[in-house]
């Protein structure tokens, strides 16, 4: 089991995941007509960039823990 390509593909699920909520999301706002501005959609990205990553760790983690357990 290569760990490595384990956490790879969970960060593309998530960014997958992501996209298909913020395209939700989009519709619902697009209703609101709310003006965001660029500076301000970069600053969530990179946001919701930071916390996938930091889940994307975490879950790894517990893969090995569970690995670890099941030994």
């Amino acid at each position: 089991m290569d760990l490595s390509k384990d956490s790879e593909n969970e960060v593309v699920n998530l960014s997958l995941m992501a996209n298909n909520y913020e395209s939700d999301e989009e519709v619902i706002s697009s209703d609101n007509n709310l003006s965001i501005s660029f500076d301000e959609l970069q600053d969530a990205f990179a946001d919701l960039h930071k916390e996938s990553v930091e889940l994307a760790k975490l879950v790894s983690s517990s893969k090995k823990t569970i690995s670890n357990l099941e030994k």
